[in-house]
């Protein structure tokens, strides 16, 4: 598996408790293979929750959509930026 870096505001994923369990869930799974970056401000307050999953931007995700983006860019199976629009 490639090590996957997400970028979250620290202040938006804690106020989105679905998505501050995810990213916890996703640490505890993949402590080796996931770095997650919390910045105080993103600039991405119209897109909450939003994430970058290594240099993808990803606005108004979901958890499941989360998961799902972060296991398939650690198998190297999805290339974000190629994805449908969600």
């Amino acid at each position: 598996m490639a090590a996957v870096e997400l970028t979250v505001c620290r202040l938006c994923a804690r106020s989105r408790p679905d998505i501050w369990k995810t990213l916890a869930r996703l640490r505890a799974e993949y402590p080796h293979e996931l770095c997650i970056v919390e910045l105080d401000c993103m600039a991405a307050c119209d897109d909450v929750p939003a994430i970058m999953i290594d240099y993808d931007y990803v606005p108004r995700i979901t958890p499941q959509q989360l998961i799902e983006l972060v296991e398939a860019r650690l198998n190297g199976k999805e290339e974000i930026g190629k994805t449908s629009q969600r």
